[in-house]
């Protein structure tokens, strides 16, 4: 091979070895927040929320209100519930989705104690089962204060058994002695919210006898009821929240002869 045919071929080579090589074109990269939002879509979100954090059991009914998302309308959503200390939630209602994804549920809690609820959405169309967070609500019940540790006292009988207006009440506090006054102490210790009881004469009372009931907290007269025969207060209600000590001064007329009571006085407590 001559001199110049050489060359070429060594030319040749040389532009081989340097020409770009093809490179394969790739597909698109699926975008990070399209794939995020495709795997959210597997499983429905609950967000829900309860209209109070305290409740009286037997008096008060609390609404759990919130919103599914996929809408979801038309379908169901379950309400559940459970006390503290335990791991068991059980079914106590249920509501439809709105076109809007919202939903509203009910309940009225019985039982005295902490519970918490929460929000299912059962799976469908391919979307798997939500829940929502869980939401804390305080139940608190009344409880006879008459069988409660019993403070100072003096000419008062503690958890009598008494009629009003011919009305039994099973646990009061009844003044002894007609003429002579006298008073019972309750700790509550900054535990109860509430206290309630019915003000009147016994029934033993004589025709035109009077007397009065002084409710004090912590030292401080919160309401005197003056009574007379015929005179029933019914369920008067006293705010002790925050209370440590309260007071009950009983007085009736010595002629005619009267006895101040205070039927079934009740606390509202959390167990």
């Amino acid at each position: 091979m001559n001199r110049i045919a050489r060359v070429a071929c060594v030319a040749a080579a040389a532009l081989a070895l340097v020409s770009p090589t093809p490179i394969a074109s790739a597909s698109p990269a699926a975008d990070p927040g399209t794939r995020q939002v495709a795997h959210a879509a597997q499983t429905y979100k609950v967000v829900a929320s309860i209209n109070t954090s305290e409740a009286a059991a037997g008096e008060d009914t609390v609404r759990i209100t919130g919103k599914v998302k996929p809408r979801a309308a038309g379908q169901k959503v379950v309400l559940q519930q459970r006390p503290e200390g335990s791991n068991r939630w059980r079914k106590s209602g249920t509501a439809k989705v709105t076109s809007s994804g919202r939903f509203v549920l009910t309940d009225e809690p019985s039982r005295p104690g902490v519970r918490f609820y929460r929000v299912l959405k059962p799976g469908g169309d391919g979307v798997k089962a939500g829940t929502s967070r869980e939401l804390q609500l305080d139940v608190w019940g009344w409880y006879s204060l008459a069988i409660r540790q019993v403070g100072a006292n003096s000419g008062v009988l503690v958890g009598a058994y008494t009629q009003f207006g011919a009305e039994p009440y099973y646990s009061s506090l009844v003044q002894q002695t007609a003429g002579t006054p006298g008073y019972v102490e309750y700790t509550l210790g900054r535990k109860a919210r509430s206290l309630r009881g019915t003000y009147a004469l016994t029934d033993d009372s004589t025709t035109g006898a009077s007397g009065s009931v002084t409710v004090s907290v912590d030292g401080t007269a919160v309401v005197t009821h003056p009574l007379a025969t015929g005179t029933i207060v019914e369920d008067y209600v006293i705010d002790v929240r925050n209370a440590f000590r309260v007071r009950f001064d009983l007085v009736g007329s010595a002629t005619p002869a009267g006895r101040s009571a205070v039927g079934d006085p009740e606390v509202l407590l959390l167990p």
